[in-house]
């Protein structure tokens, strides 16, 4: 490997992990974060009603216009990990969010065994900030998924990032804090 193809790898591992920094410091940002700026809140609680509607209305063309070419989404298995260092139950870049969404149309995958599911996802009070380079948002939400058996409902915290796109917004991170998904789920690390 010659000098310069060492050092642009180099580079691009500490991108990786300078994004995995910026999602842990986000978390922990909004846990202590001063009162929220009341008209970015208002600005930005229709994009993530939008967001809501679109994944329940299974509307992922036009959920995936609203991501970020850089987007990562991360559900860690405690509110305490950090993306580079622990294990997660998701940590997607927007590749493998379209690999994600191809599935569901897909008839040789599983996601596509009838019936389809139905989720909804509800939204409570918006807070955002505008933190220079991003704004940083998080709401309590809460999601219902019925397909077969009990329902399953979940109780959380999203926080995404978010960068002015002209007159609207791209979500750049979304993270998900599901706590009872996430304490219940036994380790699967035996699994090779």
């Amino acid at each position: 490997m010659t000098v310069t193809a060492f050092s642009e790898k180099t580079a691009a591992v500490q991108r990786v992990h300078d994004r995995y920094d910026a999602m842990g410091r986000r978390l922990t940002f909004t846990r202590t974060a001063s009162l929220s700026e009341r008209e970015l809140n208002a600005e930005i609680a229709p994009v993530l009603a939008a967001e809501a509607r679109l994944l329940d209305a299974r509307a992922f063309e036009q959920w995936q216009a609203m991501l970020s070419d850089e987007m990562q989404f991360w559900v860690p298995v405690h509110p305490d990990d950090h993306p580079a260092k622990d294990q997660a139950l998701i940590y997607d870049d927007r590749r493998r969010l379209s690999e994600r969404v191809a599935h569901f149309f897909d008839p040789q995958a599983w996601a596509v065994v009838a019936p389809d599911p139905l989720t909804i996802r509800q939204i409570g009070a918006v807070e955002a900030w505008d933190a220079g380079t991003e704004i940083v948002a998080t709401a309590p939400i809460e999601l219902l998924h019925v397909r077969r058996g009990a329902p399953v409902k979940l109780a959380g915290r999203e926080i995404l990032s978010l960068e002015r796109n002209g007159a609207g917004f791209l979500i750049t991170s979304k993270t998900l804090i599901l706590p009872e998904l996430a304490l219940s789920t036994p380790h699967l690390g035996w699994i090779i």
